[in-house]
């Protein structure tokens, strides 16, 4: 099976750079024939591109680096920082290693990184082991923190840590596109399973709240409360 369409999907979550427009019709090109349905919703998505990229970094940033609908990190997604991340990184970085599959500056469950991954894998069994344990389900939650009430509470939470939200020109749901058509065709390749998967609901929105109750709590702890404004009370 030729997996290569996923090195071009994989560009779909790169930084953007001033061809990202011609990888989007790029990748709706190379999944037209097989995945008409990807291929749809790839139009869509570039229809409602802004066309300046500055104005893509924007909506990049916004959607997965400073106030993120949701980050790229697939292990993160899944775990948290929880110890079984550490697990996953390390393994990754074996699997990495044996193709020579290069993770740049990010860690080894870095999206786009995966996508690259899979064509490159050698053992089958392996690799649908990484779609359909860690990618796949990993996606869907990433698809699931567009809803309206998701992304709501995430704008409340940021209000929080920052004095203003950052306002891209395009709708941060753009992206769900991008993930759409990705997982079509991770369905169709893989075949899916849609439930019953073995991890549990460890939310971004729910690791955003525990780590600004943290610095809450840290800023509340490092006040004596009497004005002296050193940190500490003798």
């Amino acid at each position: 099976m030729n997996l290569d369409h996923y090195v071009i999907l994989s560009k779909l979550f790169d930084y953007p750079e001033a061809d990202y427009h011609d990888n989007v019709v790029s990748a709706a090109n190379a999944v037209s024939k097989e995945y008409p349905e990807a291929a749809a919703e790839l139009e869509k998505f570039l229809k409602l591109l802004p066309v300046q990229t500055r104005e893509m970094e924007e909506l990049y940033s916004r959607s997965f680096d400073v106030q993120a609908v949701t980050t790229l990190d697939v292990g993160y997604v899944l775990f948290g920082d929880d110890y079984q991340r550490g697990e996953i990184l390390v393994r990754l970085n074996k699997e990495h290693s044996k193709v020579g599959n290069s993770c740049g500056q990010e860690l080894a469950d870095h999206l786009p990184i995966l996508l690259k991954l899979v064509p490159k894998m050698e053992d089958t069994e392996v690799r649908t082991e990484l779609v359909t344990m860690l990618i796949a389900p990993a996606v869907e939650k990433m698809m699931n923190e567009y809803t309206s009430t998701s992304m709501q509470a995430k704008d409340e939470l940021y209000k929080k840590k920052y004095s203003t939200l950052i306002a891209p020109t395009s709708p941060l749901a753009v992206y769900l596109h991008a993930f759409n058509a990705l997982y079509i065709v991770l369905d169709k390749d893989f075949s899916l399973l849609k439930e019953n998967k073995p991890f549990q609901d460890k939310s971004f929105l729910a690791h955003i709240t525990g780590e600004l109750e943290i610095q809450e709590g840290k800023q509340s702890s490092n006040s004596c409360g009497t004005g002296c404004g050193t940190g500490s009370c003798t």
